[in-house]
């Protein structure tokens, strides 16, 4: 609920002298700071803040990331919030506004429009820009984790890959795994937006299936990446452990709970699994540099990243 001013004095009748000062300066620090957001639904589990406000003070930048919950209706006037608040200088994108996102900005960076789904908002006067640093985030963090080669020219990465979800991140993972012309599977509980997904990315060798093809699509691929919110709860998972072989690699884009059911669920079948944690990162990296043209400090992020998880 938002209060208006005139309600605001009562409220401190409520609070201590000590409270009012710090209200007090929290307000005078966001007037003085320019503003990055994080939209999304949910987002109250959300790391980004921890790392890249971390990354904003070691670059000496005066900037403050908050995170801004926005339901689906709501999601076209905080985008018109940010087009007239000069003072906002970017924002992140998250579930489930990544696709609905793109017809609401004045252009889109070459990745975006090619993946069709946007995480990261950037202004130039008072256009949004939309770019999508989830690609860079994942294609990096794969090469970290897959043995060479992994490279878009040779055509090296996993021969075949089980893409779980349908949506913005979905997609980024799809481009990636595109590129390294590996066979794709997209299963989502929308069968229409998977095959709208392969369609719009003009992938060669992929192809939707329902989620009742899961029995036969686990066991006839090498990489697993989960692009779902499923997991978050830290108890669900899309299919049966018993499914998952030491054959398999388990990539799950969740990094909160910090040992996602699915990447439990993959070690103690034999697999080698990783969660999105370097992901986030790297993608938020990508991000803090298209907002300030700066180098990201990554080491104080991942520091940051590191302790936000510690205590998860």
């Amino acid at each position: 609920m938002v209060r208006s001013r005139s309600t605001m004095p009562r409220l401190h009748r409520f609070l201590t002298p000590l409270s009012i000062k710090i209200l007090e300066r929290r307000r005078l620090e966001d007037r003085e700071h320019e503003r990055v957001l994080l939209l999304g639904d949910p987002v109250g589990h959300s790391l980004s803040p921890k790392f890249q406000n971390a990354g904003f003070t070691a670059a000496g930048v005066s900037v403050r990331y908050q995170v801004r919950r926005v339901a689906p209706l709501e999601l076209a006037g905080v985008v018109r919030e940010i087009r007239d608040d000069p003072r906002i200088i970017g924002a992140n994108v998250t579930i489930p506004h990544k696709l609905a996102v793109v017809s609401l900005l004045d252009e889109l960076a070459p990745e975006a429009a090619a993946v069709g789904a946007v995480n990261t908002l950037s202004r130039r006067g008072s256009r949004l820009i939309g770019s999508n640093t989830d690609v860079a985030g994942f294609r990096r963090a794969l090469s970290e984790v897959l043995p060479p080669p992994l490279g878009e020219d040779r055509g090296g990465g996993p021969r075949s890959a089980l893409i779980l979800g349908a949506g913005g991140a979905a997609r980024a993972v799809a481009y990636v795994l595109g590129l390294l012309r590996a066979e794709l599977f997209i299963v989502s509980r929308d069968l229409d937006a998977g095959r709208r997904l392969v369609r719009q990315l003009h992938l060669e060798h992929a192809r939707a299936t329902p989620m009742g093809s899961l029995a036969l699509m686990v066991p006839a691929v090498e990489l697993i990446v989960n692009a779902t919110p499923v997991g978050i709860d830290g108890k669900s998972l899309l299919f049966p452990a018993e499914w998952l072989t030491p054959r398999h690699f388990v990539f799950d884009l969740l990094y909160n709970p910090p040992v996602t059911p699915l990447v439990e669920a993959a070690l103690a079948h034999g697999a080698r699994a990783v969660t999105g944690l370097d992901m986030l990162l790297y993608q938020g990296a990508a991000s803090f540099e298209i907002w300030t043209g700066k180098p990201a400090p990554e080491p104080a992020m991942r520091e940051a990243l590191q302790q936000a998880v510690s205590r998860a």
